[in-house]
């Protein structure tokens, strides 16, 4: 801190939990130092639009894992990846650790835009530093018990994945290895990684639970052997499951489909299972609103969900029979907002008037996609906030994590562009009086 700067609830955060509150050559800090309240209405609301849409985001799934290959590959799903997207897992949902994301329309309803149910950050954010911001401003915090919350499903998933083998006879228990993993060399997933694997920790204290970075991972025919002879029961990966398919080893093999047919054998679980990416292609949010407007898979009561909350999502190929309007265009495995475009549809004839690319573009990693999705440009309320280098406008990206099918901690980033990237700030939220 600057001798300039007046101290922070920032100052509180711990730098071993939250190690990117400086990133990269930013400017300013990632925090910003002033909250954002709204009232407990209006987060229990955000809690149960989530928790419905989640309801029909696994239906949809449903539908999709029917489906023939065919209509998988016209959404640019990877042929590679579909023989592993109809595996019965543990938990029988196709996504356990997910976040939705919503925007405010002009009249301050929250409309959903996106969601992350493959590898989902934001975490330590929302779980922990959104607690130590209400404390220090002595508001009250709408993510009070959502740590306890987090650190009991991930207990739940240990003791079901690799709970200890006990052999009476013998009188010895088998740890059976829990690993969490990511590309070491980029804070963000680092610190993200090892926050859940704390909190699994936390509740399995006597667990075999560590860490192995991906660059250090190797796999053969029994799995994922460990330092000490012993091979991995359930993986964590913070690694998007559409990059690890096309990844190779040093002799040319297909890494990612060696890797999956291990999973496929039973030799490990994983966390989020592969079919989670079935909910992370952004074309499955033009699927949902596909089938709530034809009203015959879906409930009354669903279809009326999805129009009250989901933002209007089309396929590419419905672009052309759209009205006349302005639509965001969205590349099917796009991330951090690369490559998004905001587009003038008139007199049939589209025209792209902005298109955002992040300070780091270079950096973010995503599958070329060759293919995209359409919705409906929602005009967003400004909010005021400060930050280290004063005070600026700008829009709320609002998020709900879902753990399993349970609503839990939500989070607001803002960002003085309409269309969010990784320039956005982490903004806590309170609950207004």
């Amino acid at each position: 801190m600057s001798s300039t700067q007046k101290e922070t609830y920032i100052d509180a955060l711990d730098p071993t939990i939250f190690t990117y509150i400086q990133y990269g050559d930013y400017a300013d800090r990632y925090p910003t130092h002033t909250v954002q309240e709204f009232s407990q209405d209006f987060y229990d609301e955000m809690r149960r639009a989530s928790a419905g849409l989640f309801r029909i985001f696994c239906k949809a799934a449903q539908v999709l894992q029917n489906a023939p290959d065919d209509f998988a590959r016209a959404m640019d799903l990877p042929r590679e990846l579909l023989p592993y997207l109809r595996i019965p897992n543990a938990f029988g949902l196709p996504t356990w650790l997910s976040r939705f994301d919503f925007v405010l329309d002009k009249k301050g309803h929250i409309r959903m835009v996106e969601i992350n149910a493959d590898t989902p950050c934001f975490i330590v954010e929302s779980f922990y530093a959104n607690v130590v911001a209400a404390a220090y401003h002595g508001r009250r915090d709408p993510n009070a018990g959502t740590r306890t919350q987090l650190r009991d499903f991930l207990t739940r998933i240990h003791n079901q994945l690799a709970a200890p083998i006990a052999d009476l006879k013998r009188q010895t228990l088998t740890h059976r290895p829990f690993v969490f993993s990511c590309f070491d060399d980029y804070p963000e997933d680092l610190a993200t990684t090892r926050f859940l694997m704390e909190q699994m920790q936390e509740g399995v204290p006597h667990g075999d639970i560590r860490f192995l970075s991906f660059y250090e991972m190797e796999i053969d025919d029994k799995g994922i052997p460990l330092i000490d002879s012993r091979y991995a029961t359930a993986l964590y990966r913070l690694h998007p499951m559409e990059i690890l398919i096309d990844e190779r080893t040093e002799d040319g093999e297909p890494l990612g489909a060696l890797f999956l047919d291990l999973y496929k054998e039973g030799k490990f679980a994983l966390m989020n299972p592969p079919e989670a990416i079935l909910l992370q292609n952004k074309s499955f949010m033009a699927l949902v609103y596909a089938l709530a407007r034809t009203e015959q898979f879906l409930t009354a009561e669903e279809c009326a969900l999805i129009r009250r909350y989901l933002v209007p999502s089309y396929f590419e190929e419905d672009f052309a029979a759209l009205m006349d309007g302005t639509y965001i265009r969205k590349e099917i495995w796009g991330r951090e907002g690369k490559n998004v475009r905001l587009v003038e549809k008139q007199g049939g004839h589209a025209k792209t008037v902005h298109e955002k690319q992040p300070d780091n573009a270079d950096e973010i990693i995503c599958r070329p996609s060759r293919a995209a999705m359409y919705q409906d440009f929602v005009r967003q309320p400004r909010f005021v906030h400060t930050v280290d280098s004063g005070t600026i406008e700008g829009c709320l990206t609002l998020s709900c994590f879902m753990l399993f099918d349970t609503p839990s901690a939500v989070g607001a980033r803002f960002s003085p562009a309409e269309i969010a990237g990784t320039e956005a700030y982490f903004l806590p939220l309170v609950i207004g009086s």
